[in-house]
Order: structure tokens, then C-alpha cells, then sequence
């Protein structure tokens, strides 16, 4: 199985607060101002960038690709848990909670891969959770669906999952900084690929939506 992990906290533009209603956000919500950043760029503009940036022009990809950052070490995800002037942290109740340990567990049978470092994983969501989850359950439970799976409840959902470490490998000459924070990481890129729905939508959605193969963990800041 592959074990991947995100570290996230309260008030960010993430809102990983909203996990148990709008699933896990990337920061290009509803698709944005860039809504096909890896036409525009390319895939490997758009993921070093995203990894490290130093000017403006790739500080703007950065902010506007749908990437959410998880690590293969759980070390790790503790370590960004803590970047923060508060460095001490403990578990916590959800109500209570300023900071997020997201788990994702993959089959590795179920990855597709199309390319180095580069798969595809299909999904089924799960918007019984909010109702069945203690974790997920609030009170707008009986009211949370998929926006998607709604109208069409043979959709499968797919991600596209980058271990950003292999993908920079044969790069790693040419972007050493960016390679050398990826192989630090252990960082894996995850990139909704469930199209964007309406008339003239453009781009893929902002949401890895709520499923059974991640759940949370929550932790709270000590003084």
C-alpha cells in the first residue's frame, strides 16, 4: 500500500477545516485564473514550480496549479505541521483543532502509470461518511452529496499522482534545488482530474472528494 500524508492548518487557503464537507482543497478553487496551467506551461513548469519557486511569474503558477502537497514520510508531514511560531502540537478533538494530518492509503495495484513517476488512480467518493464517520459527521450531514455523483452514480473519479521525486529524477542536472526539496519531502503531488461542470467550464475541479482512502487526524497548537 502506499501511504501518503499532508499537513495542513486552520485558516489556510486550503480550508482543510472543511474537509468533512467539501472534501480536500487545492488553492485553485473553482478552477481560477489559470484554469489549464500544464497546457500554458507544461507539466514540468508547473510541478518544479510548485515545489520551489523564486520569481513572480512562477510564484503565480504555484498559487494557481491544483496540486495539494502530501509526503511518503509521516516524519515529515509532522515537520510542516510545526513550521510555525507555535512549534509544539498535540492530538486533539475535531472541535478543537487548528492543525490537520490528512492519510491517504493507496493500493498500488490500482495506480496506472503513464509515465515516469506519473499515474492515474480512479476512486469511488463516499458521501455516506458524513453520516457514518464520527470524524466526518457534523449537522449538515444529510445535506452534503457529490456534485457529481449526484446525477451520476457510475462516475468514478480520478487523480492524477506524482511522485515528484522520480518525476524530477532524470532532471535533477538541470532543477538540483528543486529535486533536492522534492527528494527531502518525500513529496508526492495529488491533481483532481474530475472535470469541471457547467456550460464553457473549462479545467478540472479543486476537490479530492470524500472517500474512503483518506481520513484525518487533528492536532491542536500549545501554548
Amino acid at each position: 500500500m502506499l501511504k501518503l500524508y499532508r499537513a495542513d492548518k486552520k485558516g489556510n487557503k486550503t480550508l482543510p477545516e472543511k474537509y468533512y464537507s467539501d472534501g480536500l482543497l487545492s488553492k485553485q478553487l473553482n478552477s481560477g485564473d489559470n484554469p489549464l496551467p500544464h497546457q500554458k506551461y507544461g507539466w514540468l513548469e508547473t510541478i518544479k514550480n510548485h515545489i520551489h519557486y523564486s520569481t513572480d511569474q512562477e510564484k503565480f503558477i504555484y498559487d494557481t496549479t491544483q496540486y495539494l502537497s502530501f509526503t511518503s514520510d509521516l516524519n515529515r508531514a509532522f515537520f510542516f505541521l510545526s513550521t510555525t511560531m507555535k512549534l509544539k502540537y498535540s492530538a486533539t478533538d475535531r472541535n478543537s483543532a487548528e492543525a490537520f494530518i490528512f492519510n491517504a492509503t493507496i493500493d498500488k495495484l490500482s495506480l496506472k502509470e503513464i509515465s515516469e513517476g506519473l499515474f492515474i488512480y480512479s476512486y469511488k467518493c463516499n458521501y455516506n461518511k458524513p453520516k457514518t464517520d464520527p470524524k466526518f459527521q457534523s449537522l449538515l450531514s444529510s445535506f452534503i452529496n457529490c456534485n457529481i455523483c449526484s446525477t451520476n452514480q457510475d462516475y468514478e473519479h480520478k487523480l492524477l499522482i506524482i511522485n515528484a521525486e522520480k518525476y524530477l529524477f532524470r532532471q535533477k542536472e538541470i532543477y538540483p534545488i528543486e529535486y533536492s526539496f522534492a527528494s527531502d519531502d518525500k513529496e508526492w503531488l495529488l491533481m483532481p482530474l474530475d472535470p469541471m461542470i457547467g456550460i464553457n467550464a473549462i479545467g478540472y475541479q479543486s476537490r479530492i472528494q470524500i472517500a474512503d482512502f483518506w481520513t484525518v487526524d487533528f492536532y491542536k497548537y500549545d501554548e
